[in-house]
């Protein structure tokens, strides 16, 4: 059987309902009724639903379809017609179900349905009444739970959104057409939406794949199929392949594709999506299994900004060395084989101070080792972060600073303060000022010498709850740097209400600006914007004199870059520091 054969007949086997004439003759008979019992008369009450309408004011969705039929319950029913209302009944609020409404409203809801006329009860109808909606309840649990178990069965090998097959699927599937010698090829589709992409155009992730799935299939043969890998991923199978450069095609006509708009409600959004692809000609690999090299390649082409990469040999290579790089920076967390060095940052001379001063430098992260040389902190710390021992990092980070301030303040009997950097997933977590405030008591350190710097796009993640945690550290004392001012999405709302004390201007502004003016502009801008809002600014990024001079003329705070000193461990700035001498500037 070919493999979209037996994927589509997977697909097609829809949700029945297991609830035979017999099976329900039977629950009636456990609750001690039989047919003649349940033949009527029936009266609907529409208190009932007033009830639930009261209790759950528009809460949770109500159960329109299940009113509606019980709404229409005949007054009077055969064995037959009562088979084939209560299927209508079921069915209905399975409906309901799906779309969010509870249990206990169908519950409540079903009371409404009286087997017994509206005058004349006598004690028996009135029995056969309470037992009846026992039997309606006994219905209605046992059709959730039936469709809660499908739901669980149908996710293992689907996704709910989308009904594509999922991976694990793939992977058997796969798997059967390798055991029967099939040339295959698969293709992995990254769209390349983070989350900041998805809160621009306010859509959420089941319409952004719904979308993309619409006009991938638009573009998909009847050899090729479409499987769900997670969010913004899929994979395409193609079946009887019969050159590798099939792969490429298709994924040069979906990039096509890709460049109109994907069509969202009341939006739209370009997409540039990367493709990894692999074939049953190309791969050798006898370590890893046809999805695992798709997946390297993809992994490829996203770090290397190739829109398509196919597998070969080279990119495992490649992955293996990276993968024990990642294992040895994790390994130096661990074993505390990361160090921090000190770059300082000093305040330029103006009318209140003559001279240059340090009292303030800036944490970098460094890490030296003799097989791995020159290994960015950005590595470092996306590494830690990716493997998951980003708390574990951020608490040593914070407890390593304050013990450098107290021991810098005690060595030179001076005021001092040290700025760490924290990242989006810093600011989200909820434990974090009290780590500072610990940190802070055990070195015995003042609040106001520990600052956090940010940056615009830490806080697009989860502004209002990044915003909580900045707003419990500010209340310790703890001021805020913004870092990379002028590089992000700058609001100025933001700048004004935060507790920013520091602007920091980005040295892609600073560097240029002895020879461009657009530069220089920008430069000039951001440093009388920040002082009209009350904060100090720190230009990154000053290399020569002459870069230096333009800032003094321009009012700057302080500056930070190789011009006065490179980061250095605490040993050289605890050397470097009282033998500082600032440089006399003389003020137009």
């Amino acid at each position: 059987m070919k493999i979209q054969e037996e994927i589509y007949s997977l697909i097609d086997q829809e949700f029945t309902l297991n609830l035979s004439p017999n099976h329900l003759l039977n629950i009636i008979k456990g609750y001690q009724l039989n047919p003649n019992d349940l033949s009527g008369p029936y009266y609907y009450d529409p208190k009932i639903f007033e009830q639930v309408a009261t209790s759950n004011p528009s809460a949770n969705p109500t159960p329109d379809k299940l009113l509606n039929v019980l709404q229409h319950w005949p007054q009077q029913l055969n064995w037959s017609q009562l088979n084939q209302y209560i299927d209508e009944f079921l069915y209905s609020w399975l409906q309901d179900y799906k779309t969010g409404a509870q249990l206990g409203d169908a519950l409540i809801l079903s009371q409404s349905i009286q087997l017994q006329p509206e005058i004349n009860i006598n004690a028996i109808t009135s029995l056969h009444d309470d037992k009846f909606h026992l039997v309606l309840t006994h219905l209605l649990a046992i059709s959730t739970n039936q469709f809660d178990q499908y739901q669980r069965d149908y996710s293992k090998s689907f996704d709910l959104t989308t009904g594509l097959p999922n991976h694990k699927l793939m992977a058997k599937l796969i798997k059967k057409a390798e055991a029967e010698h099939t040339n295959l090829g698969l293709l992995l589709l990254n769209l390349n939406i983070n989350s900041d992409k998805e809160r621009k155009i306010n859509a959420d992730q089941s319409k952004l794949s719904l979308a993309a799935v619409d006009l991938i299939q638009q573009h998909l043969s009847k050899d090729t199929r479409l499987f769900y890998i997670g969010p913004n991923e899929f994979a395409i199978v193609i079946e009887d392949l019969h050159f590798p450069a099939q792969l490429n095609l298709i994924a040069s006509e979906l990039i096509h594709a890709f460049e109109s708009s994907l069509p969202l409600v009341n939006n739209s959004l370009i997409v540039k999506p990367y493709f990894g692809g692999v074939t049953t000609f190309k791969n050798t690999s006898k370590k890893h299994s046809l999805y695992e090299c798709a997946k390297l390649a993809l992994h490829h082409a996203m770090i290397n900004h190739y829109q398509i990469e196919m597998y070969d040999q080279h990119i495992t290579s490649v992955f293996s060395s990276t993968h024990s790089l990642e294992e040895a920076i994790i390994e130096a967390l661990q074993n505390n084989e990361l160090e921090v060095y000190l770059q300082p940052i000093v305040s330029l001379p103006n009318h209140d101070l003559k001279f240059a001063t340090c009292t303030s430098a800036e944490i970098l992260l460094r890490w030296h080792h003799p097989e791995w040389v020159g290994i960015s902190p950005m590595r470092l710390i996306d590494t830690i972060y990716k493997k998951g021992f980003g708390k574990i990092f951020i608490r040593w980070l914070i407890n390593t600073a304050c013990q450098r301030i107290a021991e810098i303040i005690t060595t030179h009997q001076k005021s001092f303060s040290l700025t760490v950097n924290l990242s989006s997933p810093d600011l989200l977590d909820a434990d974090l000022p009290e780590l500072i405030a610990q940190s802070i008591a055990l070195w015995d350190i003042p609040a106001k010498a520990l600052v956090i710097e940010i940056t615009e796009s830490d806080l697009l993640l989860d502004e209002k709850k990044a915003m909580s945690v900045i707003s419990r550290i500010s209340q310790l004392g703890c001021s805020f740097a913004l870092d990379d001012f002028g590089t992000g999405y700058s609001s100025m709302t933001r700048l004004r209400n935060m507790p920013i004390s520091l602007v920091k201007i980005d040295q892609s502004f600073v560097k240029q600006i002895e020879q461009s003016n657009q530069d220089r502009e920008i430069v000039l801008s951001i440093i009388q914007l920040a002082h009209s809002l009350g904060k100090t600014v720190v230009a990154e990024g000053v290399e020569n004199l002459n870069c230096l001079n333009i800032l003094v003329e321009m009012q700057c705070d302080k500056i930070q870059g190789y011009y006065y000193s490179k980061s250095m461990s605490l040993d050289d700035f605890n050397v470097w520091l009282p033998n500082f001498k600032g440089q006399q500037t003389l003020l137009n």
